[in-house]
């Protein structure tokens, strides 16, 4: 994170315009603010502002004095590949954005792949989706969705994609369609540990009809992948610590 002074009252120790740079966790780096006081406090708020991937204009004061800082944090972003876009990509997109992925959109229907349906999208590519998929940079922080135009190109898309490195892959589909994507991977010889990574049907089973709902289900399952959870319930349905009090009184 990158750390500006805004304004202060501390005019020898950190007058504005100084920086200082602080690691992942919290280190300082280098620093024009010389109150070490300063550089643990400052540095403590920037650890919290990369963790959660925020950047923010903070105050702090002391007995001394006061300040008011900017922290940039410069957070590497997940990324999302979307092919297809459709309304229901269009819901996928909305909840992406807020959980904060760097968006790619991908197909070959350029009346629904628009800045007015897409507008913070990172990128917006039109043309032919398999040449397109090949050009992205996909790594081990990328999740991949495949939901194109009546699913005419899911299946070449998914074949583009199988063997590269992303940590989610997942296609929306039906049973049917899916044991056809399955047969058409095993005809390739595609080796089994990649095929048993590809989420089919896609989303997590969570109910619901309605585009919004599987895109929640989409992305929620994504996120389960990305933090290696199962994606069930986290209610405690029995408290153990009342059994184990009763217990002590017999």
């Amino acid at each position: 994170a990158l750390v500006t002074v805004i304004s202060s009252t501390f005019m020898n120790n950190c007058p504005p315009g100084a920086m200082m740079v602080v690691d992942q966790y919290g280190q300082v780096v280098g620093s024009d603010i010389e109150d070490s006081l300063l550089q643990e406090r400052v540095s403590k708020e920037a650890e919290r502002c990369i963790s959660k991937g925020l950047s923010r204009k903070i105050s702090l004061s002391a007995e001394n004095g006061s300040i008011e800082v900017f922290i940039n944090a410069l957070c590497y972003k997940d990324k999302l590949i979307i092919v297809g876009s459709g309304n229901l990509v269009q819901d996928v997109y909305q909840i992406a954005l807020t959980i904060g992925y760097n968006i790619t959109i991908i197909d070959d229907h350029a009346e629904t792949l628009t800045r007015e349906r897409y507008p913070q999208a990172n990128q917006l590519l039109l043309g032919e989706i398999v040449e397109l998929l090949k050009k992205c940079e996909i790594d081990e922080n990328t999740s991949i969705v495949i939901a194109s135009h009546h699913h005419e190109w899911d299946q070449v898309a998914l074949q583009a994609v199988i063997t590269s490195p992303a940590r989610y892959i997942g296609v929306l589909g039906n049973k049917r369609k899916v044991t056809a994507y399955l047969n058409s991977l095993n005809s390739l010889d595609i080796p089994d540990e990649l095929i048993n990574r590809v989420y089919m049907p896609i989303g997590l089973d969570l109910g619901g009809q309605k585009t919004s709902e599987i895109a929640l289900a989409v992305m929620a399952e994504i996120q389960a992948v990305k933090y290696a959870h199962s994606g069930g319930f986290a209610t405690i349905r029995q408290s153990t610590l009342g059994i184990k009090k009763s217990e002590k009184l017999f």
